[in-house]
């Protein structure tokens, strides 16, 4: 079987175990890194001051910004979402490999964070993952 991960002859035990968790680890890592993509862009069009969005009919750019300054909340949320889906993308990698069953846990449950756009995308993709590793057969091969 090719991709990440390990790769184990079609009659080793593991390869149950594999085949129920490479999708939702594939998708884990997805959500990962569009997410980390979205923040890391959102920082930069927050530190060069560029508008994406239209200013309404009337106002202009130096009223827009003494009414909405940047925040240090802001700032701080699209940190810990860079946090946080940096560990999913760890977990996903770590359920590839069949190690850490405790972090690809935390992988998951940090892909449901709503602190940026795909959590969406995260919530069903880490629901998935908690159910498949909850599996017995999937859990004795966890080193």
């Amino acid at each position: 079987m090719s991709g990440p991960g390990l790769n184990v002859p079609l009659d080793d035990p593991r390869m149950p175990a594999l085949r129920r968790l490479r999708p939702p680890a594939f998708l884990l890592l997805c959500v990962g890194i569009l997410d980390i993509v979205i923040c890391v862009a959102a920082l930069a069009l927050m530190y060069l001051d560029i508008q994406i969005l239209p200013l309404p009919q009337g106002t202009t750019r130096e009223t827009l910004q003494q009414a909405q300054p940047m925040t240090w909340q802001l700032l701080f949320t699209i940190l810990g979402a860079i946090v946080a889906r940096a560990l999913s993308i760890w977990g996903a990698m770590s359920a590839f490999n069949l190690r850490s069953w405790g972090l690809v846990v935390v992988g998951a449950v940090t892909a449901m964070l709503p602190l940026a756009p795909a959590c969406c995308l995260g919530l069903p993709v880490g629901g998935w993952m908690l159910f498949v590793l909850n599996a017995p057969e999937v859990r004795q091969h966890f080193t």
